[in-house]
């Protein structure tokens, strides 16, 4: 059935005077039609991907070397989204497991606020200016949204003050000036 319908398509083509009749009478295929096409009938691939061009075809070999890029059109290739889900149930003991991403990359404060420090901190630092060298070692918090769903990626482990010798963070787990966060009575 292909064979009849290719050589049919490439009778008209050669005529000069049919290729705009030739163009209104082929329908343009749908990508799903093109994709099962160009998987079962790959030596025909290079005719049924280009039907669209009926005028070209006298110029393209039919059983030359055939150059697909992909098989599948660009239009049903989905791209694949990051996802780092929360482990609620182990295999093991059945608990709930921290996101291994999230303690990498993020601290939390005593007082609920997650920090980070700025991507690409350690790369090319030649062509970086002074300035902008002191600003990517700095912190910066995350802002409530962000870190609402950080406290739902980790355990109530990692949510508990934790106390370290010489602690760089130490002056920081306090927030005495908020008025939710003061732990001490404000002077008067």
């Amino acid at each position: 059935m292909l064979r009849i319908l290719s050589t049919a398509i490439r009778d008209i083509a050669l005529r000069d005077s049919v290729v705009n009749v030739t163009s209104s009478l082929i329908p343009k295929q749908c990508p799903i039609t093109q994709c099962i096409q160009h998987r079962f009938f790959g030596a025909f691939s290079s005719t049924i991907s280009k039907c669209n061009d009926v005028g070209n075809t006298k110029q393209k070999p039919i059983f030359g070397k055939i150059q697909v890029d992909s098989v599948v059109s660009p239009m049903l290739v989905t791209t694949t989204t990051p996802a780092r889900t929360v482990t609620k149930y182990s295999r093991k003991k059945g608990k709930r497991k921290s996101v291994k991403a999230v303690l990498d990359r993020f601290y939390r404060l005593n007082w609920g606020i997650w920090i980070r420090t700025f991507a690409g901190r350690h790369r090319s630092l030649w062509k970086k200016s002074q300035r902008n060298k002191y600003r990517l070692r700095q912190h910066v918090f995350c802002n409530a949204t962000q870190s609402t769903m950080l406290d739902k990626m980790v355990t109530s482990y990692w949510k508990r003050p934790h106390y370290y010798v010489d602690d760089p963070y130490n002056p920081y787990h306090k927030r005495e000036e908020f008025p939710f966060t003061r732990t001490k009575p404000r002077p008067f």
